[in-house]
């Protein structure tokens, strides 16, 4: 029954947040982030220019040799070998001088100058589906070493949240009978639901943007779902969302304490600005190293990583149920113990 009850003020909550602005206008910051990867890959794979910017910068190979009294300029680069391009020259040399050539590209290429260059696969699967949809979730969730989907909730729960204070709605919703538990526990649940409905946006975005590259390129190979699993979209989608779980509980947790929106808002970007000077600052003490691991944006930027990029998966895993339990737990306790005033003006 009481499940139930905070199921329909939910869904009432829901009407609600659908006609204001906030929301809408995080969404299309979102959409706009998550499609950033997908047409970066594309411009990638269709031209060396932007593949050398992907891969900031392109180390290159010459050599002269001397045939039939002519010079002859032996040239690679790792943005050439990685389209699997011979290198240019190769074929105007005897037999002799191409495996001359070839075994001093072979040591150029042994000292690793080429080993971080993007192989060219993993660049067309940016765009292709099922990849396109998990790497567009993927880059709501963090662009790069920035957070961006969790400072984006952070904002949105704030703004949901401390609009009720700031309109003096609260004290009346609450007079109606609602009980603080519910309130508390519904608005928790509409904003999980919103985070589910942005992923979901975003991956049908990331599934029609994919279909456009394919169609816009009359060159393209391959086929148009051919890169990755679909069951990948599945633990993305559920990994994100709970990812964001500890970011929403902060944020509300801060603008609960504060009876106010806008403070809520600040502490968020404050947080991320003040964590991103920290720990790198961190970073450069190997005791303090380990510290990082506990702070909630390396928590979850670990979380969300590939498998084969984060090694502490289980640690952050536990990390943000920490952080979420101990927000939430704070909130509730605050939220029944404090009084409700009118409205705040903000």
């Amino acid at each position: 029954m009481l499940m139930l009850e905070v199921l329909r003020l939910s869904r009432w909550e829901w009407f609600k947040v659908r006609r204001l602005r906030m929301p809408w206008i995080l969404l299309a910051i979102a959409i706009l982030v998550s499609q950033f990867g997908i047409w970066t890959n594309y411009a990638a794979y269709h031209n060396n220019e932007a593949y050398e910017v992907l891969n900031q910068g392109n180390s290159s190979f010459g050599i002269s040799l001397e045939e039939w009294g002519e010079g002859v300029a032996v040239t690679a680069s790792c943005v050439s070998l990685a389209r699997g391009q011979a290198p240019t020259g190769l074929e105007l040399l005897s037999e002799e001088d191409r495996r001359f050539a070839q075994e001093r590209l072979d040591e150029w290429l042994s000292d690793g100058v080429c080993d971080n260059t993007v192989p060219i696969e993993e660049v067309r699967e940016g765009f292709t589906l099922p990849s396109s949809i998990t790497g567009s979730m993927s880059s709501f969730a963090s662009l790069g070493p920035i957070a961006v989907g969790p400072l984006l909730f952070m904002i949105l729960a704030a703004s949901l949240f401390g609009a009720e204070y700031g309109w003096g709605t609260l004290r009346t919703v609450l007079a109606g009978g609602i009980g603080r538990g519910k309130f508390l526990s519904a608005k928790l649940l509409l904003l999980l639901r919103l985070c589910a409905s942005a992923l979901i946006v975003i991956a049908l975005a990331a599934l029609a943007s994919s279909l456009i590259a394919a169609l816009i390129s009359p060159e393209e190979t391959g086929g148009l779902a051919d890169s990755g699993e679909w069951s990948d979209i599945v633990i993305v989608f559920f990994k994100a969302i709970y990812g964001l779980l500890p970011f929403i509980a902060l944020s509300v947790f801060v603008t609960v304490l504060a009876s106010s929106g806008g403070v809520g808002i600040a502490v968020s970007v404050g947080y991320f600005i003040a964590e991103s000077i920290i720990a790198p600052l961190f970073n450069v003490n190997d005791t303090l190293a380990n510290v990082t691991d506990y702070l909630l944006i390396q928590s979850f930027l670990s979380w969300t990583a590939p498998p084969e990029q984060s090694s502490d998966t289980l640690l952050a895993f536990a990390v943000m149920l920490a952080y979420s339990t101990l927000f939430i737990a704070a909130t509730a306790w605050i939220f029944r113990r404090r009084d409700i005033g009118g409205a705040a003006g903000d």
